[in-house]
């Protein structure tokens, strides 16, 4: 009886830990754009941003990589999601979590 109760007693503990070591690994947008490819730079585009919030954001580097399932080319817009942050340089960056063309 004792052996099931410690068997059970480690068992719990190691859910536990398991489960307080998992991280969330799901990517929350918290703001999109919608541009259109400009250039391209290896799984990078420029692209030309229209305004968001009453910003014009101009030219930001998006980062492809994250639809590997989609084939871009110079002109296509795209609907760009990302962290809300916006990397102040020439051209601006940020966190892009999901790209997908719009007609």
């Amino acid at each position: 009886m004792s052996n099931k109760i410690i068997l059970f007693c480690s068992i719990v503990v190691a859910s536990l830990l398991f489960a307080c070591g998992s991280e969330n690994l799901e990517k929350d947008v918290k703001a999109t754009f919608v541009g259109t490819i400009q250039e391209f730079t290896g799984d990078s585009a420029i692209i030309d941003a229209a305004e968001v919030d009453g910003k014009t954001l101009g030219q930001i580097s998006i980062n492809l990589a994250v639809n590997p399932n989609e084939t871009f080319q110079i002109g296509d817009r795209v609907r760009v999601g990302y962290d809300g942050m916006i990397m102040e340089s020439a051209p601006a960056q940020i966190n892009t979590l999901t790209v997908e063309k719009v007609e």
